[in-house]
């Protein structure tokens, strides 16, 4: 709902030119600033700094609390506060955006450099919408931009990233003002703060767990209970049972989503960044990527309250099982996503494991999980954790005073002298992983306790049934019999067993395709050879055992599918 300004004429709206020239006015002198990213922020006063923190962080410190004020802006993220601002030492215009010398500084993807202004006002409260292609709501509703809407005590203010909840208590009458129209949306865009659906039982989740369904694999439809914005472009979907659910899983695993995608069905494997830890809960981290159809579709399209439905868990990319009391983990980009689950897997359950945490990300702002991070090195004297950016970019690095560039071998052999007492899971786009393994190689690691997990094209699950195709055969030839299915067929030593059901409409499980979730696996006889990453595992080779996707033939085989 929007007002007609303070003087009580619609047309009282000041020119437009005149409008800017206000606006501008007031930047020079910035008032707070919501750091989102962790960087440091413009010098200030002290009075000045004093207002950024919250009203919980001056009560613990014994300082002057803005908490009572009886008129001010309180800033939330996610549904929490995070500042409080008071309005009577705020000048006749007040500026929020991510430009440097906005007054109410923030940080969050599509949040303009300008995007809105509060103004003061004979008495009077007012927020102008700056932002054309984003927009700010008021109560849930579109604003028009440049017209100025009256604020009353406990309205909301919508700005991506953000909400402002406005106190004024001595906010004056305002009856018989003329209402302007505002847009009811029928949908709230995902890039504004969605509240969590209520549980259905939230005591029953302490007082009657032993009742609470347990999932821990097969296909189940799950509803996004929050949405978090880790970077501008990754995003970690929380998701809850329609019915309290606990759900079991390894650290490290990954879940299968089933999408229908502009009338296709798609699936897509994306690794669990939660830990079984915390079981309520499951979460995935999902970073955009160019071309990406379903990483940005669901980063575009998937809201709370909306339902998701997952097939899973599967991969043996796991801590769980490691008998190592030292650990090193290797990641990049979005190969943090399974690290961050065997991360919180060992210091929710106080393993006793000295683990060491290598990522790489391209700027400051990329890296993903990184309060946690700093936060989980800061309280567990067993984890230490190392960052290295890699742009080439002055400005996307200048402020950090971390290390810079790709991992090579002095880096590695300097933050982790002793190696060779460690068991390595590596995990990140594939030039990455390869150049890692070179690394390891040159460094004489024993690659028998070297784990991977791929992101690469392979990681990624085929969506429809795939239909039988011919095959061009190279030489030497064999013959495989597959068991269950009766059928007989003639193969080389390139095409994965795998491949070669699959090109004769023989059913075999799969989920992967790249050796990781073990759904492929299966019995046989005869003589095969693996990708060289998984010929280190001779029990299960020689026990009859072999994953089709990453397995060819040697010899004639009879395979149990």
């Amino acid at each position: 709902m929007t007002i007609r300004d303070g003087d009580g004429n619609a047309g009282s709206v000041p020119q437009e030119s005149a409008f800017w020239r206000q606006l501008f006015a007031t930047l020079p002198a910035p008032v707070i600033v919501a750091d989102n990213s962790g960087g440091s922020s413009t010098p200030q006063s002290e009075a000045l700094l004093s207002r950024r923190k919250t009203w919980i962080d001056r009560l613990f410190a014994g300082e002057q609390s803005f908490a009572n004020s009886p008129d001010k802006i309180v800033i939330l993220q996610n549904g929490v506060e995070i500042e409080d601002v008071p309005i009577d030492p705020l000048g006749s215009w007040t500026i929020v955006g991510r430009h440097p010398g906005a007054h109410i500084r923030l940080d969050a993807h599509r949040l303009g450099l300008l995007h809105a202004a509060f103004q003061k006002k004979d008495g009077r409260f007012y927020l102008r919408a700056i932002d054309l292609e984003y927009g700010t709501l008021l109560d849930r509703k579109r604003i028009k931009a440049g017209v100025p809407v009256l604020l009353r005590d406990g309205s909301l203010v919508d700005v991506p990233g953000y909400q402002l909840r406005i106190h004024l208590a001595n906010s004056v009458a305002t009856a018989g003002e003329e209402i302007v129209e505002s847009e009811e949306l029928a949908t709230i865009p995902s890039y504004f703060h969605a509240p969590s659906p209520t549980s259905a039982a939230p005591a029953n989740l302490a007082e009657d767990r032993a009742a609470i369904a347990l999932w821990s694999g097969g296909v189940t439809r799950l509803t996004v209970a929050e949405v978090i914005e880790e970077t501008a472009d990754a995003k970690t979907f929380r998701l809850v049972g329609e019915k309290p659910l606990l759900f079991s899983y390894r650290p490290g695993q990954f879940v299968s989503l089933l999408l229908t995608i502009d009338g296709e069905s798609i699936e897509r494997s994306y690794s669990i960044s939660s830990s079984p830890s915390r079981p309520h809960v499951l979460e995935l981290t999902v970073k955009r990527v160019p071309g990406g159809r379903v990483s940005n579709w669901l980063c575009d399209h998937v809201v709370p309250g909306q339902q998701l439905t997952i097939k899973g868990p599967a991969g043996t990319f796991s801590c769980f099982d490691c008998p190592a009391s030292k650990m090193l983990f290797i990641g990049a980009g979005s190969g943090i996503t399974p690290m961050m689950s065997m991360c919180r897997w060992i210091v929710d359950t106080t393993t006793d494991v000295d683990v060491k945490l290598l990522v790489s990300f391209k700027s400051a702002a990329d890296i993903i999980f990184r309060k946690e991070l700093e936060l989980i090195s800061a309280r567990h004297a067993c984890f230490r954790v190392a960052v290295t950016l890699t742009s080439a970019r002055p400005e996307q690095t200048e402020s950090w005073t971390g290390l810079t560039g790709r991992f090579d071998k002095s880096m590695i052999h300097a933050l982790v002298p002793d190696l060779d007492q460690r068991h390595v899971f590596l995990c990140g786009p594939e030039p990455f992983a390869a150049e890692v393994r070179r690394i390891l190689h040159e460094l004489g690691f024993d690659q028998a306790r070297l784990h991977s997990e791929s992101f690469g094209p392979s990681r990624i699950a085929g969506g429809s049934k795939r239909m039988p195709k011919s095959l061009a055969l190279s030489e030497p030839r064999h013959r495989v019999h597959f068991i269950k299915s009766g059928r007989t067929v003639e193969t080389d030593e390139i095409v994965t067993l795998l491949e070669l059901a699959e090109a004769h409409g023989i059913e075999m499980a799969y989920a992967c395709r790249s050796g990781s979730c073990a759904e492929c696996e299966v019995s046989f006889t005869g003589t095969l050879s693996e990708k060289p990453e998984f010929e280190k595992n001779c029990r299960r080779k020689q026990n009859g055992i072999a994953f089709a996707c990453c397995s060819v033939a040697l010899s004639d085989l009879e395979v149990e599918a």
